[in-house]
């Protein structure tokens, strides 16, 4: 029987595309992205922090072409959980748990913004208090046990200025320290100087600052090792070129990285 051009080519390509259909079933459509999750410190509600943050992922998708996810939490204890699990693929994290997330999975800080931190102690703006001694055997508001804030001025307090004792009273968010301390609940609130500048100047203008610790690198944005270099690296590039943007100061501003720049783990965090 002879078979006629036409239904010869078709024998031709179908036997063509038999052979290489398992090797397209075993290999991702170029431009099927993996997703990969970025997970926030609980520096205030979760609410805040998705207005804050989502602006800034949805603008770091697009620039690297990645599906990135924004996780946030309702507390610090599930945030570290997560972390000392080497669950999110990227973490923005302070100091104190950069380091720790390094010992525990070899977190890499990749970017962090140029001005440093301090912690500082505010009192309310008409407290006869003016200097920290006098808060030796007394209240002060605290976020936190484990935020970098109360982990500097318990470090410093205790080396410094006689070695001040004072009751820790835990708040949650730094918002909840500065009305604390407006509505004359506790004499005095730790918190970072650069929380305190995110506030309102309604809040500012009710307290006033008495003590300031020495300044120390920022909170970083850190990659999991299990992300591929050439991935964190599209990331690292990505937050960098936005800086270079004005448009983008604002979005920057938001999440503490107005002037963002590469974050070194031996230079900034391990001493």
């Amino acid at each position: 029987m002879k078979w006629k051009p036409r239904f010869i080519k078709i024998i031709i390509l179908l036997t063509f595309l038999s052979l290489i259909a398992p090797l397209n079933a075993q290999e991702p459509h170029k431009h099927e992205a993996k997703k990969y999750t970025l997970a926030v410190v609980p520096q205030s509600p979760p609410v805040e922090i998705y207005k804050r943050w989502t602006p800034f992922v949805e603008t770091l998708s697009k620039e690297t072409g990645m599906s990135i996810q924004l996780k946030v939490y309702q507390s610090f204890q599930q945030f570290e959980a997560d972390v000392m699990s080497g669950v999110p693929d990227f973490a923005f994290m302070n100091p104190y748990q950069v380091v720790i997330a390094k010992n525990a999975h070899g977190y890499i800080p990749l970017v962090r913004d140029k001005k440093h931190i301090k912690g500082i102690i505010v009192v309310h703006k008409d407290s006869p208090i003016q200097s920290v001694e006098e808060l030796n055997n007394k209240e002060i508001a605290l976020v936190s046990p484990k935020t970098i804030c109360s982990i500097l001025l318990n470090h410093e307090l205790s080396t410094d200025k006689g070695k001040i004792n004072f009751i820790a009273r835990y708040m949650g968010t730094a918002n909840n320290v500065y009305r604390n301390v407006i509505l004359w609940k506790t004499p005095a609130g730790g918190t970072l100087d650069t929380s305190l500048n995110r506030e309102p100047a309604e809040i500012g203008a009710q307290l006033r600052i008495i003590y300031e610790t020495s300044p120390i690198a920022p909170h970083s944005l850190a990659v999991h090792p299990r992300v591929p270099k050439n991935i964190y690296q599209a990331v690292i590039n990505a937050v960098l070129k936005l800086s270079q943007d004005k448009t983008n100061h604002g979005m920057l501003d938001r999440i503490q990285m107005l002037e963002p720049v590469k974050a070194s783990y031996q230079n900034d965090y391990m001493p």
